[in-house]
């Protein structure tokens, strides 16, 4: 028999929505009657191509209501611009927010779209001053505004680094301020969280110690997990063949492990 015919191609998402939000997140719908745990962030949060992802695991584990708020290419704005998410969240006893690319955030430079971050709506006069060469009519996202941004005018782009990067501080602060219950960030990734901005190479763009250090003290913890094993050859049976290239840059089964009993190990006490 033919491998590929054995493969399970269809992972149900179970798609549903909490208090009214416009996002879809992965189900199944979990019960907000009963103290819960929150997770936000993109596609490590999500979980695609992974049949049981860590907020699922993290439920077995710690015997709470464990609820998936993720929602594939998003940043902070997603949850921000969206009241039925931003409630959810913020009625949680534990709120987990991993650390998305701070691209994806509408800044005084240019604007994302309010639930899919990572499309490029459009330029302010500021950045078509800063960059009066640039034709912006061709471009549809974020990554793509960037690279061409770089490519341009790397010294230019430093300023728009900066403009990035203090907006995205501003918008989690605003985040973190509504939340009710204890609230822990999550550094989920492939690599080590970097020192200085390093190109434009990495899952989460723009984010470094510098950026994020000045939340810590309106957190309880940040918790830092990179997997040894990101995604290994054999953890490809639930990927249909036209995505195996989009599936080799998200997390896999094993490192939806590692990273679940992290976090069981790191917010335990807080829910005691």
């Amino acid at each position: 028999m033919d491998i590929s015919s054995t493969r399970n191609q269809v992972i149900d998402y179970a798609p549903c929505r909490y208090s009214g939000s416009r996002l879809w997140f992965r189900g199944p719908l979990r019960s907000l009657r009963t103290s819960y745990v929150a997770c936000l962030g993109g596609c490590g949060v999500y979980g695609r191509y992974v049949t049981r992802p860590w907020s699922q695991q993290l439920e077995m584990s710690i015997g709470r209501t464990v609820v998936n708020l993720g929602v594939e290419n998003s940043g902070i704005d997603a949850f921000v611009n969206d009241p039925g998410a931003l409630s959810t969240a913020a009625n949680a006893r534990v709120t987990l927010i991993q650390l998305t690319g701070a691209h994806n955030t509408s800044n005084r430079f240019y604007a994302t779209h309010p639930r899919r971050n990572d499309r490029f709506l459009k330029a302010s006069q500021s950045l078509a001053s800063l960059y009066p060469e640039m034709d912006f009519t061709e471009v549809h996202f974020t990554r793509h505004l960037l690279t061409s941004l770089h490519d341009i005018c790397p010294q230019r782009f430093g300023i728009v680094v900066e403009e990035v990067q203090n907006a995205w501080q501003a918008r989690m602060r605003s985040l973190i301020a509504q939340m009710n219950g204890d609230v822990f960030l999550l550094w989920f990734a492939a690599q080590a969280f970097p020192d200085v901005v390093d190109g434009l190479t990495e899952n989460e763009l723009f984010l470094t110690r510098a950026t994020v250090g000045p939340l810590a003290m309106h957190v309880k913890k940040l918790i830092e997990v990179v997997p040894k094993t990101w995604r290994a050859d054999d953890e490809f049976l639930d990927v249909p063949e036209i995505e195996m290239s989009r599936a080799a840059h998200l997390p896999g089964p094993k490192a939806h492990r590692e990273v679940a009993e992290a976090v069981a190990q790191a917010i335990i006490p807080a829910l005691q």
